[in-house]
């Protein structure tokens, strides 16, 4: 009686089977690497799977968002208080792990030559962002209305879901209601495929976890273990001034750290903020957020919003930095803060996209004075740190959603929110 009783509820709490599948993970990596390996092919199929439908989600989910607020001046005061506060928060995390990794000096008198030999240069190919803000900005403008909905960049996807959302308003009422009547078809026909996706996350978990130790191994994070400290300082003290911040705006962030705990064992285990995003788009409605607050602010925070991918190109270039004796002045600082500010926006959510971001951020270096090469130093533990950012960004993300509900004025406390308005659903545990 008491097995089907756990039996049940275990196949009712999906947090549960997260922690389950991680914990087997681990065990299979370090008893059978070369499956473990082999088993990130789930975690890889449940990604695609989700990639599949973020995009059209995030544009039909913004245009019937933002057509809730019925006028134009909504949109505006909600895109400027997004964009404020993201570069904000995103100054705050750059400065803050200026700080710690600067004080800890994580790269001083470390053996560089352990880089040597080791090739980087697919990475280095990935750089784009060196050409500077004009190529990001134009990079942000739709070319092509198909184009923009077949990628996988979505910054475009939020302006042109946001210029449909405008030309919808401006026609006639009665037009306007049947093309958001219209819409509402693919909105529940997408979260009902994100339903039955999610009942594999478990199992891609599982997938990613062996993988990751059965690939590196835990012993990958003792040679670097005092950069992988000094990040994980970093964004806890990060997280704590969200936790100050969230105070301010009449909410805990510990409570709504318990209510999307599933979202983020699952973020943390396959390495990518993506994997849960649609999820979110459900836990903060049901956390008392406004539809239409959350579907503009969550997808224009993933690529505005990436304090956790700041945080770690800062302590992987200052640790460069150090490794390699580099003397920098103050203005040498300042050139590297400005181009981390550019760099660390429009970044994937996927695993790896933060390592990419920091050797776009060396190249962008005037004169290359952190040599790129060294990033090899940096491999064995990316998987690690890819964890790491991937759940500071989830938090801030999340965190932000929150707060610009409750400037806008569009946030009902959990308790007195009625969950039945709430109009998508996820899993059986976000009901």
């Amino acid at each position: 009686m008491q097995l089907t009783k756990f039996w049940n509820a275990f196949k009712q709490q999906l947090i549960l089977q997260v922690i389950v599948a991680i914990i087997l993970g681990v065990l299979v990596g370090l008893v059978a690497p070369e499956l473990g390996k082999q088993l990130n092919v789930i975690s890889v199929i449940f990604i695609k799977l989700i990639k599949m439908v973020i995009v059209p989600l995030i544009f039909v989910s913004i245009i019937i968002g933002i057509c809730g607020h019925h006028h134009e001046k909504g949109v505006g005061s909600l895109a400027v208080r997004s964009l404020i506060y993201f570069e904000i928060m995103s100054i705050v995390a750059i400065i803050l792990s200026f700080i710690v990794t600067a004080y800890l000096q994580p790269g001083a008198g470390f053996n560089i030559n352990m880089a040597q030999g080791i090739d980087v240069s697919k990475y280095v190919a990935q750089t784009t962002t060196s050409e500077g803000v004009i190529a990001f900005i134009l990079g942000i403008v739709p070319e092509s209305f198909l184009g923009v909905l077949s990628g996988h960049n979505l910054l475009p996807v939020v302006v042109l879901s946001v210029i449909v959302a405008i030309a919808i308003m401006r026609i006639p009422r009665a037009e306007r209601e049947a093309t958001l009547a219209f819409l509402k078809l693919p909105n529940a026909i997408l979260f009902a495929i994100i339903a039955m996706i999610a009942t594999i996350s478990p199992l891609a978990a599982f997938g990613a976890i062996a993988n990751a130790v059965g690939q590196h191994g835990l012993s990958a994070l003792l040679p670097l273990g005092y950069l992988v400290f000094t990040i994980a300082i970093t964004m806890v003290l990060f997280v704590l001034l969200l936790g100050v911040v969230a105070r301010f705006y009449g909410f805990s962030i510990f409570a709504l750290i318990r209510h999307i705990k599933s979202e983020l064992l699952v973020a943390f285990s396959t390495s990518s903020s993506e994997s849960v995003f649609p999820q979110l788009l459900v836990r903060l409605q049901q956390f008392g957020c406004s539809k239409s607050v959350v579907s503009f602010v969550l997808p224009a925070g993933y690529s505005f919003n990436l304090d956790g991918t700041a945080i770690y190109v800062v302590g992987g270039a200052l640790f460069l930095q150090q490794a390699y004796g580099i003397p920098f002045t103050f203005s040498d600082y300042l050139v590297l803060f400005s181009i981390i500010l550019v760099t660390s926006k429009g970044a994937a959510g996927v695993s790896g996209a933060g390592f990419v971001t920091l050797a776009a951020t060396l190249a962008a270096v005037p004169g290359h004075i952190i040599p790129i090469e060294g990033m090899a130093l940096l491999l064995a533990i990316d998987r690690f740190m890819s964890d790491l950012r991937t759940i500071c960004n989830v938090i801030g993300n999340s965190v932000a959603t929150v707060i610009i509900a409750k400037a806008q004025n569009e946030f009902t406390p959990p308790e007195k929110l009625n969950t039945s308005n709430v109009e998508v659903f996820v899993d059986e545990e976000a009901k």
